[in-house]
């Protein structure tokens, strides 16, 4: 009786089967940890392969892997340059902790030096200056007659120093004070939570407020539309034009025929398959991979309307290494019995699919794990991109850590609306059984491995759900849909879906939706296993 494991080590979930005859006999899982393919990864394997050995009573005679080709999934952010603008400049625009519904025009004014009463100012609080002081600092100049009318603080304290002042103007925080000390006039607008500044995308507004001449209203006009939509926006006025603005540098990527290109530009013109060979990130130098794959998180945000950040774009990448990572010990010695390793993950994938009961012997099987998708027909086919960008995308999404991404993507949200009761994101309200914490009333919840977990405050749980649907359907569906333009199949074709994404009850009504696949449905491994552990019983098969 030879007890073979079968150690599948992905890029997310290291995975175990003990098969006797063909049959599993026992199994487990457990986060990969490090790298897939590095040493720890290996050694953990060999950890789980004692605990499974320990709890079945079996003892493995040979270990079965296959080759590791690791993932890397990330978010990259690239900032739109703001147009020249003569003299006149965007200081900022963003949604910071800003106190105030109103606009200001006036001089720079730098609380630490005497004022001048006769100007309307902006007062220009530095880092250096505590909230307490500064309030002090202004609330005395104010009943001395200086006209304050509007305040840039250099730390995050525009409503501490809201709430102690005597004097109502629009304040707003974050601001660089040096960018302002040089300027003639500062332009200040704020307006509340959920609305958009109004005079600042008014031309002949800001024509007037900063008396521009003629010939510097299509500067202004620039300004106006940079700035739509913008909660708090901060303009200045300068004695001499503005240098152009640097580009920033981008990512670059290198394709088989088109030579070196934008990766942002490709986004909307995906390649097929292996069609790239290098990236080049900003700061990380040249890297050779074998396939990659990038999404606009910004844009499937935005086209779902979901309000994201202007001027930036967001992408969510990831790139598979050109090779196998391989430990630098001696497998033998670290699992304690003899290693096989097979020709690849993706052939044994297949083979452990197809145990499936009640499938069609022509199917395809789609392997979807935390780093690739592998379409397996007449031959394996292993792309870039799953669960784990997927978790990228989605944690940029809601400014979330990945770990707790990683559950929230999972499925539907509710938002707490009292600590007994939660709005679903068909918009019933319903009531739990416990409590929900108090402080987590308002934010959207969904279930972690240890209790909810809260996120987009700002988000109804039926905008979440659109969100949540739209980066799946970009991440992974479109995904697929990539690797089957890749091949040679013209028809649609039945579908195995294995892989730990394969549990999500909302990924196959999306592949469903696909044009070139027929019937989808998940895979059972022998019969017992599900939808999970199709490698590691695969590699069972395999010898």
């Amino acid at each position: 009786m030879t007890v073979i494991a079968g150690v599948d080590i992905g890029n997310s979930t290291t995975e175990i089967v003990l098969s006797i005859d063909g049959q599993p006999r026992a199994w487990d899982r457990r986060p990969t940890r490090g790298h897939k393919g590095s040493l720890a990864s290996v050694q953990a394997a060999a950890a789980l392969l004692r605990a499974v050995e320990r709890t079945s009573g079996l003892n493995a005679d040979v270990v079965v892997v296959a080759p590791w080709q690791p993932v890397t999934s990330d978010t990259a952010t690239i900032h739109e340059a703001p147009p020249f603008t003569g003299r006149f400049a965007i200081i900022d625009c963003a949604s910071h902790s800003v106190v105030g519904n109103s606009h200001a025009i006036g001089v720079p004014w730098l609380v630490t030096e005497p004022a001048t009463p006769e100007s309307d100012v902006i007062a220009l609080v530095p880092s250096a200056m505590d909230f307490a002081t500064a309030a002090n600092t202004l609330t005395s100049a104010h009943d001395n007659g200086v006209r304050i009318v509007g305040v840039a603080v250099e730390n995050d304290e525009a409503v501490l120093i809201s709430a102690r002042v005597t004097f109502n103007a629009p304040i707003v925080d974050r601001i660089a004070i040096s960018d302002l000390a040089s300027a003639t006039q500062i332009f200040l607008e704020v307006r509340p939570a959920g609305s958009g500044v109004t005079t600042a995308t008014d031309v002949w507004a800001l024509s007037s407020a900063f008396n521009a001449a003629d010939q510097e209203r299509d500067y202004l006009a620039h300004i106006a539309r940079w700035v739509y939509g913008e909660r708090a926006v901060v303009l200045a006025a300068f004695p001499e034009s503005n240098a152009l603005p640097i580009q920033p540098e981008v990512a670059r990527v290198h394709t088989h025929d088109g030579g070196w290109q934008e990766l942002f530009g490709l986004v909307d013109n995906q390649l097929h398959v292996n069609a790239v060979d290098a990236i080049a990130l900003p700061d990380h130098g040249e890297n050779t991979v074998s396939d990659l794959w990038a999404v606009d998180v910004t844009a499937s945000l935005r086209s779902r309307g979901i309000r994201t950040r202007s001027h930036s774009r967001t992408i969510a990448v990831a790139t598979l290494a050109d090779s196998p990572a391989v430990p630098s010990q001696n497998l033998a010695e670290i699992f304690g019995v003899p290693v096989r390793t097979v020709h690849s993950e993706a052939s044994a994938a297949a083979q452990g699919a197809r145990t499936t009961p009640g499938i069609s012997q022509n199917a395809v099987i789609i392997d979807i794990g935390g780093g690739t998708i592998d379409l397996i027909g007449d031959a394996p086919l292993v792309a870039a991109g799953a669960g784990d960008l997927l978790t990228a995308a989605v944690a940029f999404a809601i400014d979330v850590p990945r770990g707790a991404a990683d559950w929230i993507k999972r499925g539907p949200a509710q938002r707490v609306e009292a600590p007994t009761v939660v709005l679903t994101e068909d918009g019933a309200k319903t009531f739990v059984d416990q409590p929900i914490p108090a402080p987590l009333t308002g934010s959207l919840v969904a279930q972690g491995p240890s209790g909810f977990l809260s996120f987009g405050s700002t988000l109804s749980p039926a905008e979440w759900r659109i969100a949540r649907q739209g980066l799946k359907s970009s991440v992974l569906a479109a995904n697929v849909h990539r690797l089957i333009a890749s091949t040679q199949l013209t028809q649609p074709v039945d579908v195995i879906v294995v892989g730990g994404p394969a549990a999500d009850d909302e990924l196959i009504p999306l592949l469903s939706q696909l044009p070139s696949l027929g019937n989808v449905g998940r895979g059972n491994v022998a019969g017992v296993l599900g939808h999970r552990y199709a490698v590691a019983f695969g590699l069972t098969l395999s010898i």
